[in-house]
């Protein structure tokens, strides 16, 4: 029998829409840069109505161990277009919308530099982080992507990690969170490769 949660899960505001996303990077450190971002606009049902997946230049090589996780390596990266010309196009998709995404902390404080690289504010006001309100639905359980998507029987298609597919994931908790069932979410290639 699954743990009872202390107190219900947070709830996003009735009738708000959410842009749930996930960033891969070329490390954890402060000096880090975003690699790819993958991004699903739901509605204020958590459908999906428009989803968002780039891939870019960080201008510095992968740490080995980012590099096995996301695969992709520097010569393929460093082809690809830098964060600076995509960052009015994701502010768009974010605009309106309440961020979500699983340790949230870590992609906000990605994301949030690459915009003040370009003296610019995040593009939200509000967010939500999955795996803080998975905790408190699920107490005392593992509550990493990976495993709480196993609870819900979902899981990566392999062992690397993508943007867009671990913002799927997400996208499927923050559903159960709000009481409702997984979904079927349907993913897109980066947008941008070259």
């Amino acid at each position: 029998m699954p743990p009872v949660p202390d107190q219900p899960p947070p709830r996003l505001p009735p009738g708000a829409e959410a842009v749930v996303f996930d960033t891969e990077t070329t490390g954890c450190t402060v000096g880090d840069r975003v690699v790819s971002l993958g991004a699903l606009r739901l509605d204020a049902g958590f459908e999906v109505v428009d989803s968002l997946h780039l891939v870019f230049a960080p201008g510095r090589p992968c740490h080995p161990g980012a590099a096995r996780v996301h695969g992709m390596s520097d010569r393929f990266l460093a082809r690809q277009p830098r964060f600076e010309v995509h960052a009015r196009e994701i502010a768009r998709f974010f605009r309106g919308a309440v961020a979500c995404a699983h340790n949230l902390s870590f992609d906000r404080r990605m994301l949030c530099r690459e915009y003040a690289l370009l003296d610019q504010p995040l593009p939200w006001e509000a967010d939500y982080c999955t795996l803080r309100a998975w905790r408190r639905f699920r107490p005392g359980e593992k509550a990493g992507l990976a495993h709480a998507s196993a609870t819900l029987g979902l899981g990566r298609d392999t062992a690397l990690h993508g943007a867009l597919e671990d913002a799927a994931l997400a996208a499927q908790l923050l559903r159960v969170l709000h009481g409702q069932e997984p979904g079927q979410t349907r993913l897109h290639p980066p947008t941008n490769l070259r």
